[in-house]
């Protein structure tokens, strides 16, 4: 791929998108008027899951999205990823078997646990449900170390990285963006 390319922003969205085109051989250049992980990335729960009231199409594309997650841990160095599994209790319980009937329908590996064993799972729990479904697959990611592991990476494969600065305009020429304007 030779093709020069301007990703603007730098949330967890931009990173990920500038860090596949810079592998892909692209020449890359992320314009970002914040710091790493934009405004939107640091206050993401980031919760790695294909968990609640979606249809199964929206839980098979999550699905999808866990294992690029389990992908991306083996190509981008330190990139702060934990696999430490998810307990959900929220729900009356009714609604929380029926969820848990239908998504392991799905596919999804997720098991009833006591309260015993929820403690076990999460010790730091100030209420213990009487029980929770447990899912080992799921995981967490650091957002904005996820971002910087991301651009840093994006930046060893040839991207460059231009930090402090808006994008003000797009430039166009016969229809079609040529370029941007910038703040600085």
């Amino acid at each position: 791929m030779s093709k020069n390319i301007i990703v603007i922003g730098a949330g967890i969205v931009g990173a990920s998108i500038a860090w596949h085109l810079a592998k892909a051989g692209a020449e890359v250049t992320v314009i970002a008027d914040s710091a790493a992980g934009g405004v939107a990335t640091p206050n993401s729960f980031a919760w790695i899951n294909a968990s609640w009231g979606n249809p199964e199409i929206y839980f098979r594309l999550r699905t999808r999205s866990m294992a690029e997650w389990s992908r991306l841990a083996r190509d981008v160095p330190g990139l702060p990823l934990a696999w430490c599994g998810g307990l959900c209790w929220d729900l009356p319980a009714a609604k929380l078997e029926a969820y848990a009937s239908e998504h392991s329908a799905w596919g999804y590996g997720m098991e009833r646990v006591d309260r015993a064993r929820a403690a076990r799972i999460e010790p730091n729990l100030a209420e213990l449900p009487d029980f929770a479904l447990y899912v080992p697959g799921e995981g967490v990611a650091e957002p904005v170390a996820a971002t910087r592991a991301l651009l840093t990476d994006a930046e060893r494969r040839g991207a460059r990285i231009l930090a402090g600065a808006a994008v003000t305009a797009l430039a166009q020429t016969n229809g079609g963006v040529v370029g941007v304007d910038t703040s600085s």
